[in-house]
């Protein structure tokens, strides 16, 4: 793949991927304030509880073979058809499995409404497997203006159909209901827009190739999902579903952010350094100018709802204010978290899925840790909270000192790549912070904070001369230039 080329399908990918998680997340933001002045926080700490269980259940059925098609350089007509066979194979034994579990679900949690209430959830991971290949098959050839088109159409429906649920006041079942019809809606338009259609039979020896890389991986996944999972079963049972609620809520919109910022650049970084992946040098310079991107955007904009969650949740409404900590919480652990991903790029791509799997089972153990002690102790559910955000510090810290041995990227490049983004971010949050000796209406406040920062950030970035701005704004006056 040439320079330029690359390039162009970075940029096309950033492009269509960052759209697609605005347009998804702009409506979604709406639709959840609509949703939260319609639905209690005890229906939404109902879906919290479930989490763990979809979580799960979507890993499995997927078994990490969706990595290693995309990494894979020359993936056959037999490597698709037996991955697309297998998960759903997968996916119809875990749906019957979760089907007759439901019932002890429901007496662990002493609410009968989660038996029928997890049957039909559960109904989205078995749609999903029957899409897992298309949808693997765009990512790997970095076709994200279909992604984008599909799950805009997806989003829009789901969501809207869901809030007229909510208006006639089926509560968590609106919720649920969001769900599974965004799920079945993606799937529909993945096989009516998608080339590829399985064909042949199941392959042993394709089997044997991907699951030699993948099973680790969904080990490490398996481990991960239960561990960022847990907080809402654990908050919704122990303390109350009200406050599981505010923690879900919380989740929701802190996931939001995190879908947008990190989401669409995770998801063009894999496929564009896989492909890549045999020249060294070229391959440490992309993975440094997607570390620049990564700190472009994800210090600022998590810094900056943590400034403004208490406005925010506002607007909301008066039962969700106490919800602002936790997300504020939870900011902090996903801005390394976001960072983090890019390492387990390269430990990807450099097919070291056992360190990924050895860095989850530490990461598990440290969140342990930080969920025993506030029981010990009987402290508040926000030291929970704190201690679980800590760990992702710690992951990060780790995984940087592994993953640049493998590049010979040094931490001092590191550093230099890292800190300008997160001093400037700093200076404009704390600038922004001072509007509220000025501003005392929460919404206005929010809105002048949100403007004054963004301007004053981008402004700091211009004079300063950031090369991710100086690139992006040279890139697109060249192909104004050429049209």
């Amino acid at each position: 793949m040439k320079e330029k080329s690359l390039k162009d399908k970075t940029v096309s990918g950033l492009s269509w991927s960052v759209l697609d998680k605005l347009f998804q997340n702009a409506f979604v933001f709406v639709a959840g304030i609509l949703l939260a002045r319609l639905i209690d926080r005890e229906n939404y700490g109902l879906m919290g509880v479930l989490a763990i269980f979809t979580g799960l259940a979507n890993i499995l059925h997927e078994s990490g073979f969706s990595s290693a098609i995309i990494r894979k350089k020359n993936v056959t007509q037999s490597d698709y058809t037996t991955v697309f066979y297998l998960n759903i194979s997968i996916g119809i034994s875990l749906y019957l499995l979760l089907f007759f579990l439901a019932p002890f679900i429901s007496d662990y949690y002493e609410k009968p409404i989660l038996t029928p209430l997890s049957r039909f959830l559960f109904l989205s991971f078995l749609f999903n497997s029957f899409a897992v290949i298309q949808n693997a098959r765009l990512v790997k050839e970095i076709n994200y203006k279909l992604i984008t088109k599909i799950n805009t159409f997806s989003v829009f429906v789901s969501y809207s159909i869901t809030l007229v649920l909510a208006y006639f006041g089926f509560g968590v079942w609106a919720l649920a209901a969001q769900v599974v019809i965004w799920t079945f809606l993606k799937v529909c338009c993945l096989w009516i827009f998608s080339k590829w259609k399985p064909s042949g039979s199941f392959s042993k020896e394709s089997f044997k190739e991907l699951f030699s890389f993948s099973s680790k991986l969904v080990l490490g996944s398996i481990i991960n999902s239960v561990m960022v999972n847990i907080p809402q079963n654990i908050i919704g049972k122990y303390y109350s579903l009200g406050i599981g609620g505010l923690y879900n809520l919380a989740y929701r919109n802190y996931n939001s952010a995190n879908d947008v910022l990190n989401g669409s650049v995770y998801s063009v970084s894999y496929p564009i350094l896989s492909s890549i992946h045999d020249d060294e040098h070229r391959l440490k310079h992309i993975f440094r100018k997607f570390i620049r991107i990564k700190a472009f955007i994800i210090f600022p904009m998590f810094m900056g709802i943590i400034l403004v969650a208490e406005s925010f949740m506002h607007i909301l409404g008066e039962q969700w204010l106490s919800a602002a900590p936790i997300l504020q919480l939870l900011c902090i652990g996903g801005i390394f978290s976001g960072l983090e991903t890019t390492n387990g790029d390269i430990l990807r791509i450099k097919g070291k899925s056992g360190i990924i799997l050895i860095l989850t089972i530490i990461h598990a153990i440290l969140i342990f840790g930080s969920i025993s002690i506030p029981f010990i102790f009987g402290l508040d559910y926000l030291y929970y909270i704190a201690g679980i955000s800590s760990t992702y510090i710690i992951r990060y810290i780790i995984s940087s000192i592994i993953s640049s041995k493998l590049i010979n990227y040094r931490l001092i490049e590191l550093g230099k790549d890292l800190l300008p983004y997160f001093a400037i971010s700093l200076i404009c949050i704390i600038c922004g912070y001072l509007l509220c000796y000025i501003v005392s209406q929460p919404i206005i406040l929010m809105i002048c904070q949100i403007i004054f920062v963004g301007i004053l950030y981008i402004g700091s970035l211009y004079f300063s001369k950031a090369r991710i701005l100086r690139e992006a704004i040279e890139y697109i006056a060249n192909k104004r230039i050429k049209k």
